[in-house]
């Protein structure tokens, strides 16, 4: 059996070790810093402008949903429908947008009205030598008839990713038969990549670190 001295002698190494844990928590809190799975946090907090707070002047409405859109353009390529003959030729060669990218779909906008008997053209897309598996435009007699008429490209498929050294042409196919005038558009909807991959990278190391947050209790929500 313990005796009195004995027992206050236990109370008192408990109580002395209490305060020695205690002190490094108070230390933390007076000190304003914080270290996650053994990171030695600063002594104190920074100061300086950089603790700003972010000004969002982007006219953008906040949600916890990334648009699919994300990095997504829309490139005009000027064409001139009398300048084509029933050769096979390019309308524009070789252009690099200098960005990984893909193309999502191409049209046709009328800016000036089609002439020529049973005039019509066919116009595709290649990236480098290879011809992008649909996005098919097909300009005709009636379908530029109307001023901003729009002709629809077919569905864009396959093979429409380009690095950033690769290059977009715009062909126009033989046989078809010559327009005597007529001008318009060609609305290329492109995506860059590099965007599209940027935000993508930010919303998962911010959805990590999210994670993190809730798992230790800092942040409300579901991990």
């Amino acid at each position: 059996m313990k005796t009195p001295r004995t027992l206050l002698a236990i109370a008192a190494l408990a109580i002395g070790a209490l305060c020695l844990s205690v002190q490094p928590v108070k230390a933390l809190v007076e000190n304003q810093s914080f270290g996650i799975f053994g990171v030695t946090p600063v002594s104190t907090q920074p100061s300086g402008a950089g603790q700003s707070a972010i000004t969002d002047s982007t006219t953008g409405t906040a949600g916890t949903t990334l648009a699919a859109g994300a990095g997504v353009e829309t490139v005009t390529i000027p064409v001139q429908l009398a300048s084509m003959t029933t050769a096979a030729a390019d309308l524009m060669t070789a252009y690099t947008p200098g960005y990984k990218f893909k193309v999502l779909s191409v049209d046709f906008a009328t800016t000036k009205l089609g002439t020529g008997s049973g005039a019509t053209q066919t116009l595709n897309l290649a990236i480098g030598s290879t011809a992008v598996t649909g996005g098919v435009v097909n300009p005709t007699l009636a379908g530029t008839a109307t001023l901003g008429a729009l002709t629809a490209g077919t569905a864009v498929t396959a093979a429409n990713t380009g690095a950033a050294t690769d290059t977009l042409s715009v062909k126009v196919a033989a046989s078809g038969t010559v327009f005597t005038a007529g001008e318009g558009v060609l609305l290329v909807k492109i995506q860059n990549m590099d965007t599209a991959d940027a935000v993508a990278s930010l919303a998962r190391q911010s959805t990590a670190w999210r994670t993190l947050l809730v798992a230790l209790g800092l942040a409300k929500g579901s991990s």
